[in-house]
Formats: structure tokens, sequence, C-alpha cells
């Protein structure tokens, strides 16, 4: 099951990323790695089936995981 958090729906909304593109990359990572700043979270490079590229902050929980934030990676500065 995946959740988010009220930050990760305002950055989506503000972004325009779905909760289905969401979805989508985090089936379809191309890499992860821990977070240098919060080792509990993993950072998630994937692709959505149209060809976006998102990077998503995630935690995992006991009853699933939860979205911390996502942001499109060809538009991150």
């Amino acid at each position: 099951m995946i959740r988010y958090s009220i930050h990760a729906r305002r950055q989506m909304a503000r972004r325009r990323i779905t909760e289905s593109e969401v979805n989508q990359a985090v089936g379809f990572v191309e890499t992860s790695y821990p977070s240098r700043d919060h080792p509990d979270r993993l950072v998630v490079l994937g692709r959505t089936i149209d060809g976006r590229r998102l990077k998503v902050i995630t935690v995992e929980t006991d009853d699933g995981l939860l979205v911390v934030t996502a942001a499109d990676r060809d538009e991150i500065a």
C-alpha cells in the first residue's frame, strides 16, 4: 500500500504529478539509494509508462510505503 504525506501531496499538485505516475515510477525503478540526509528514507529514480522521469522519496512503514515527496527529474534545478 502506498500512502502520501501532506508535503508529498502539495508538491505533487504543484508539480502536476499524479498518484498514478508515482505508482508507475515506484514500480519501474531505474535506481534507488538511501538518502544522505535521512538514512531511513529511500530515493527512488523511476519512470512512468509515458517516459516521465521522477524522483520519489519514500519511507518504508509497517503498513507499506510512505511517499515523502516527488519531483520531475528533468525539471530539478
